[in-house]
């Protein structure tokens, strides 16, 4: 009978064996899938993070860009059909000796060449010999402008000449060509004026410069030649790169040939140096340019490394753990199956054969102290054999620290205190201090006496060495996080007042300029031709489109830091107010605005007041020239998504140029044919990508437009 009994409790002890280890299979399971779960989300907001960082620092940097080139152009206009400076070189070229007349001109080459910092001015005849020269002394002119001379004279317009490298010294420069015309367009041209700019003195450092530290982030300026793409500006990595390094544009891999062939957006390559990167890659409007900003995917994934060692690190703490108490409980209750075994045959002999044959660490003590059973796993874990061990009283195991404590256990668990497990600390035979778990069972003689305790001891000193390293992890990336923030919050802070400063700064000679210029109009009409009043009301006109483009730009900027708070927002009404006000201040226009009703979404009020109110305004401006406008505010489904649109029966565009529709200042149509600046739409963009939504538009030419929208998933119409 106690056979059979003992071998049902045998077969008990495994099943139960198998539950505690199914038990740790699925905790394990949910830990690894909670941490990689947990990780996944983390990479993904992090490379979105990224992603947007280039983007923003490519869209800068092509603006500035598409800006410098204008304002160069604008130099070479204003000497283009200039009366007066045609007269004097006129008087020059035709004129064998006219001192006063080279006087004159020369002083205006030179006041061009330092109120605009070109680094060489040259004034050549229409036969290419050059008649002025500042400063003196510098580099004869490059064969590839004095070829351009021809077709510069027969084009009579301002051209840009890209970048080229002049045989005489060897640099990369770029160039105004300025045709002089007679006052009389029907004689000859005069000449040529070349304003020659070296990029080394402003344009290079301007695209290399970054708005965060980094080691390896880089700018690079490219254009197609052939089947080649051309590196324009000098590389971080490489030098001597302008104009020099070249590299087949059938290279899918490397950005620079990627943007070449006129892909945008952001794309993982390998750049010129075999180095994986991250890019942003852009096409420089109105210009044969294309921009490239990127980091080493070394640099930008580095946060993510580490924060997977991390996650491993953790993830095996726990695991560790979980598996530690599943074995501790595992381990308790077959502790508590043989106790039972032994209390019907002879309790104290089975369970000590038990406990000396088990590879656990497992001592049977009384209440004094005397060790009365220790098994292989103790004689492993402590160093003492059984002999030694069976000699001593478990204070030799104890260490200073801990003896108030162990005594105190003991007197709690004779009172009849229920304790299953205990931790505390143990000395071993070589004076290494270990941290122990104890599985702890009482132990009862016949009458259900207490006489003394079974213990299961499990060294865990790495586990809290791994516990308190995770900690320390964990407390130092959140200080670099912290660390990290404060940069960020003092470059946008730094960021905010140099965009204040500067336009502050613009302000003013602007406002002189108009102030001016209105008082000469006002004050001195009388005394004043019609050509030189025209020329004033034109820079009345520049200088308030300069302070409206600055007001834009600021407006552009700050819908990057403004707080975002989202509520619901009724859009239906919001449309029929802004088109309200469209008709109140041109009574006059007639047009139809129809709203679809009930149109809502979960947004920042303020923000998309913003975008309708960019949207509306566009649609009334583009059919200013239609009989009967017609202007529509409607939502759709789209791919199980809320998509909001703006329609009109206006201009339209050639969707060949959509992809330039929301960048900053460009504008398919003459200010001459419709007013703007060009921002409204990169306004709309921003909003729409901070609510974690799209923006698109559809066209044609004289067949109206649309314009789509979304604002997220949290923020879809219901």
């Amino acid at each position: 009978m106690t056979g059979k009994s003992s071998i049902a409790g045998r077969r008990d002890s495994g099943r139960g064996g198998w539950l505690w280890g199914l038990i740790f299979v699925c905790l394990a399971a949910g830990i690894v899938a909670e941490g990689n779960f947990y990780y996944r989300n983390y990479e993904k907001h992090y490379r979105s993070e990224v992603e947007r960082q280039l983007s923003a620092i490519a869209d800068l940097k092509v603006g500035e860009l598409v800006q410098w080139r204008k304002e160069r152009l604008a130099d070479g206009a204003v000497l283009f059909k200039n009366a007066a400076f045609s007269s004097l070189v006129r008087r020059v070229v035709e004129k064998q000796v006219d001192a006063e007349a080279q006087r004159q001109l020369q002083a205006w080459v030179e006041k061009c060449q330092t109120a605009n910092q070109y680094d060489h001015v040259r004034l050549l005849d229409a036969q290419g010999v050059t008649r002025i020269s500042v400063p003196a002394g510098r580099t004869g002119m490059s064969s590839t402008v004095a070829q351009r001379l021809p077709e510069i004279l027969r084009a009579g317009q301002v051209t840009f000449q890209d970048f080229y490298r002049n045989e005489y010294d060897q640099r990369a420069y770029l160039a105004i060509l300025v045709p002089i015309l007679d006052e009389s367009d029907a004689r000859p041209p005069l000449g040529v004026l070349v304003l020659r700019i070296d990029p080394a003195t402003y344009l290079y450092p301007f695209i290399q410069r970054w708005p965060t530290p980094s080691p390896t982030a880089e700018t690079l300026l490219v254009r197609r030649e052939g089947n080649e793409v051309v590196f324009l500006n000098e590389l971080r990595f490489q030098r001597n790169a302008a104009l020099t390094l070249r590299t087949p544009l059938d290279q899918k891999a490397l950005p620079a040939a990627r943007a070449a062939s006129g892909q945008e957006g952001v794309m993982e390559g390998i750049d010129y140096r075999g180095v994986p990167v991250v890019a942003a890659l852009r096409a420089i409007p109105d210009s044969p340019w294309f921009l490239v900003t990127r980091m080493d995917a070394a640099e930008v994934y580095a946060p993510l490394r580490e924060r997977l060692w991390q996650m491993v690190v953790l993830i095996g703490a726990l695991l560790f753990g979980a598996g530690g108490g599943i074995a501790m409980l595992w381990w308790q209750q077959r502790v508590r199956f043989y106790r039972e075994g032994a209390e019907t045959e002879n309790k104290t002999r089975r369970l000590a054969t038990v406990v000396r044959d088990s590879n656990d660490a497992i001592t049977i003590q009384d209440f004094e102290g005397r060790i009365t059973a220790w098994n292989r796993g103790a004689e492993l874990m402590y160093g003492y054999s059984e002999a030694e061990a069976l000699a001593a009283n478990i204070d030799r195991l104890t260490t200073p620290g801990k003896v108030a404590e162990q005594k105190d256990f003991i007197r709690r668990l004779i009172a009849g205190e229920a304790i299953t497990s205990f931790e505390t600390q143990r000395v071993t035979k070589d004076g290494r201090v270990l941290d122990v778990w104890m599985t702890v069972t009482k132990l009862l003689d016949a009458t259900g006496n207490p006489i003394g305790l079974a213990s299961t001891e499990r060294d865990i000193t790495a586990r809290k060495r791994a516990v308190e390293e995770v900690h320390k992890l964990n407390a130092e990336l959140e200080q670099r996080v912290r660390d990290r923030t404060a940069e960020l919050e003092a470059a946008n802070q730094e960021l905010e007042a140099f965009s204040y400063s500067v336009s502050h700064d613009l302000r003013a000679p602007l406002r002189a300029m108009d102030g001016f210029s209105m008082a000469l109009l006002e004050d001195c009409a009388g005394k004043l031709d019609e050509t030189a009043q025209d020329h004033l009301r034109r820079i009345r006109a520049g200088s308030q489109r300069m302070a409206e483009l600055i007001d834009d730009l600021l407006n552009l900027s700050q819908v990057t830091r403004t707080e975002m708070r989202r509520e619901r927002v009724d859009l239906t009404v919001m449309a029929e107010e802004i088109g309200a006000e469209l008709r109140r201040l041109q009574p006059d226009r007639e047009g139809n605005l129809v709203v679809a009703p009930a149109l809502t979404a979960d947004a920042d009020a303020r923000m998309l007041r913003l975008v309708l109110n960019n949207l509306l305004d566009n649609a009334w401006k583009f059919t200013s020239r239609r009989a009967q406008a017609c202007i529509e505010v409607g939502a759709r489904e789209l791919d199980g998504q809320r998509v909001f649109f703006v329609r009109d029966n206006g201009a339209g565009f050639d969707m060949a140029y959509a992809g330039r529709l929301f960048g900053a200042f460009q504008r398919l149509h003459s200010t001459q044919e419709f007013e703007g600046t060009g921002i409204g739409l990169a306004i709309v963009q921003r909003i729409i990508h901070r609510h974690g939504g799209r923006v698109w538009a559809e066209g044609a030419v004289e067949q109206g437009a649309i314009v789509y929208f979304t604002v997220g998933k949290k923020g879809t119409d219901s």
